[in-house]
């Protein structure tokens, strides 16, 4: 009698090659669906930290009866001391009251001048403090930034400004005005156009570490650097215009800029990670989302401005 031999259990390396194929191709297909949770979830998330910023904006108003100055320089030109910008002031109404008693007395009163300090120079001091809700996780720039004159938070939430541009604060032209402005913070009474037709906070993105790159600065008093503008429409392609010597151009990143000059003529559009479009804080204190797509002069121009009178269509 004759044994048959079994043989062995096992892959050949086409078949392997095959489950590989199979297995490469339901990745493949699971990624996108993956990825595309992950963003609904971090939009989600910016939305809530807008709608907290929103709330604290109120809370600000309800202790002060304004909201706080966008920029103060006393002498009401450009770069006057102390050069303060208005997101520190907020610090007590979002949970950060510890941050904000690291702060000189002087900074309540947005009297305190943030660059070569003991505080900016300390690394572990109140300027380098991270503050999560001011960070939208869909936005993979840095958190925090060093430079000579200090370490500093790297945020995503700006204050709109009025007049398109820095040179427009400036010239504070009241048909222009928004709520924040120079050596201004607007009352609820100022919002002759309404809190709910008027953005108050948009997004921004953050810098991606070039040592030439400081958008996002939130501590900063320039457009991007606290501050967005709406000469430009939301997401635009078109470059942002960077105080001078300060643009790192990264288009593909939207992250658009040439350099502009000292001052007037700069100005930043709210971008975002977002597709489509960008969250904003309305003076209610309610989250829009606004589409890259909204008309420019009829809408998202006057939706920046307190007291435009201008009649709004649907957005």
């Amino acid at each position: 009698m004759h044994r048959t031999r079994s043989r062995s259990a096992a892959f050949t390396l086409i078949e392997l090659l095959v489950v590989i194929a199979i297995i490469a191709i339901l990745i493949g297909l699971l990624l996108p669906a993956v990825q595309k949770v992950r963003e609904a979830a971090n939009r989600m998330k910016c939305t809530n930290h807008l709608k907290q910023l929103g709330v604290a904006l109120h809370s600000y108003h309800d202790t002060n009866d304004r909201y706080p100055m966008g920029i103060v320089w006393n002498n009401s030109s450009y770069y006057g001391n102390p050069r303060s910008g208005w997101h520190h002031v907020l610090y007590p109404f979002i949970e950060q009251d510890n941050v904000f008693k690291m702060l000189p007395t002087t900074a309540s009163a947005q009297q305190w001048y943030p660059y070569f300090t003991a505080e900016s120079n300390n690394v572990n001091g109140p300027t380098r403090a991270q503050v999560p809700i001011w960070v939208c996780p869909s936005d993979s720039g840095i958190r925090t930034m060093q430079q000579p004159w200090g370490h500093f938070m790297i945020g995503n939430y700006h204050a709109f400004f009025g007049g398109l541009n820095l040179g427009g604060v400036v010239a504070n032209n009241l048909g222009q005005r928004s709520a924040f402005g120079l050596n201004f913070g607007a009352r609820f009474a100022d919002f002759v156009d309404g809190t709910s037709n008027t953005m108050v906070l948009g997004e921004y993105l953050r810098s991606r570490g070039a040592s030439n790159d400081q958008r996002g600065l939130m501590w900063g008093d320039q457009p991007g650097y606290s501050q967005i503008y709406t000469q430009l429409s939301p997401n635009s392609s078109s470059p942002d215009l960077i105080y001078v010597g300060w643009c790192d151009n990264q288009p593909y990143q939207n992250l658009p800029c040439i350099n502009g000059d000292s001052g007037p003529n700069n100005t930043a559009a709210s971008r975002s990670r977002h597709s489509g479009g960008v969250n904003v804080v309305l003076g209610d204190g309610s989250v829009r989302f606004v589409r890259n797509s909204v008309d420019l002069l009829t809408v998202w121009r006057p939706l920046a401005t307190i007291a435009g009178g201008e009649i709004i269509s649907d957005y």
